[in-house]
């Protein structure tokens, strides 16, 4: 490529976004020589089935097998295509067409060790392994209880949802033109990992995610639609985010994807079993529902309280979820007393509200009372404070106190 008036060579990851944005959809291109005959009937089977019952037709379940490839675009004139080797193709054709389709599952009791304490690899068809995926990890499962009041409740490290959905995303959205890799799963008691060969795709990052869509498979991701394993509306991240924060796991992580692979963690640790209690009891006496992007939202305050942008705060405010901490542009938001009281935590509720205005300008006072004006005195007296809050409070001193405010000078 150019480089100014020199050719230089083309990086990778340069090239790497190029051929993803100019290929067609992987999935849907037609593998030569591939035959009805090499195609697993089992997974055909079980993808007829799943298909009837989310359609509502029972005629479904009568169709061959090329009639049914035919209906849901898997099969044409001009033949097979990679969608169905994935989802239905033998193992022998696999591995021989696309060793890189393979879905490795790791466990691990402690994270520090390099060992594994079992390994699974798949490489089969989707829909005759897509159940066998959920038990081998479920199998590992574990119970968290949890007493809310004279009753127990419990929570399980992996959910089936969000741990479908993952599995699903990773299928649905990976690279298969990089051949030699596979789909990962590492599983521990702190932590659900799936990574997946190829970056995201052109114009997803990880903050635009959980609002954007896009689907580098189409074919495949139409096909779990039809089969009823996910939305057509391609809300697979969302649902993972809502069922975690809803668990009061806090929120997945993704920080660990690059441009050649998609890093998903989703916590298996209840970090704060009050928020669960907190969110039920608020939605239960207020009568009010909760969108995705309010629970996101709640969640982000919840870990990083308090905050000064909320999108739904008026929303917040008048359910009592949440409270305004100053009056000024600089405002900022936590999460309510009925929250800190759940969690046996008042104190800390004590601590993010701090010293009211009021409290300050009487302390302020009985300062300028005794010692000099000096606004660096003010400032090594209240480190929380900014000095444009500091210069706030002294304006309103002005015409009560006839104080007289100089522009503030270095060391001063």
């Amino acid at each position: 490529m150019r480089a100014g008036e020199s050719l230089v060579e083309m990086d990778q990851l340069t090239l790497k976004r190029i051929l993803n944005e100019s290929d067609p959809d992987f999935s849907a291109q037609i593998v030569e020589g591939l035959r009805l005959d090499d195609l697993d009937e089992e997974a055909i089977a079980n993808f007829r089935r799943r298909w009837a019952e989310k359609a509502k037709r029972e005629d479904y379940l009568s169709f061959a097998s090329d009639k049914t490839l035919r209906a849901i675009g898997l099969l044409t004139d001009m033949g097979l295509n990679y969608a169905s080797l994935i989802l239905f193709g033998k193992k022998k054709r696999l591995d021989e067409l696309l060793p890189g389709c393979e879905i490795i599952f790791e466990w691990r009791q402690d994270t520090r060790k390099t060992a594994h304490d079992f390994r699974k690899n798949w490489r089969d068809p989707f829909f005759k392994i897509c159940d066998e995926i959920w038990e081998t990890i479920n199998a590992r499962n574990i119970r968290i209880p949890f007493q809310e009041g004279l009753f127990q409740r419990e929570i399980y490290a992996f959910s089936e949802k969000p741990i479908r959905e993952a599995v699903l995303n990773a299928v649905a959205h990976r690279d298969y033109a990089i051949r030699n890799q596979s789909v990962f799963i590492k599983t521990s008691p702190e932590a659900f990992v799936i990574e997946s060969p190829g970056g995201l795709p052109p114009g997803i990052t990880i903050e635009n995610i959980l609002y954007k869509r896009y689907w580098r498979n189409r074919c495949i991701a139409e096909t779990f639609e039809k089969a009823g394993l996910v939305e057509c509306s391609g809300q697979g991240m969302d649902d993972i985010f809502e069922h975690t924060i809803k668990e009061g796991k806090g929120l997945p992580d993704l920080s660990k994807s690059d441009a050649f692979s998609v890093c998903l963690e989703i916590p298996a640790q209840v970090k704060d079993k009050k928020f669960i209690l907190f969110l039920e009891r608020i939605i239960n006496e207020k009568q009010v529902t909760l969108s995705f992007d309010e629970i996101y939202e709640l969640e982000k305050i919840r870990e990083k309280q308090p905050v000064a942008k909320v999108e739904n705060k008026n929303k917040f405010l008048e359910i009592g979820i949440i409270e305004q901490l100053g009056k000024t542009k600089g405002a900022k938001y936590i999460l309510s007393h009925t929250y800190y009281v759940h969690e046996g935590k008042v104190g800390v509720h004590t601590k993010l509200t701090g010293i009211s205005r009021e409290k300050y300008k009487e302390i302020i006072i009985k300062h300028l009372k005794k010692n000099k004006g000096f606004r660096h005195d003010l400032m090594e007296a209240f480190p929380e404070l900014d000095p444009a809050a500091i210069s706030n409070i002294l304006v309103t001193f002005k015409s009560v106190y006839m104080v007289t405010i100089q522009p503030m000078r270095s060391g001063c």
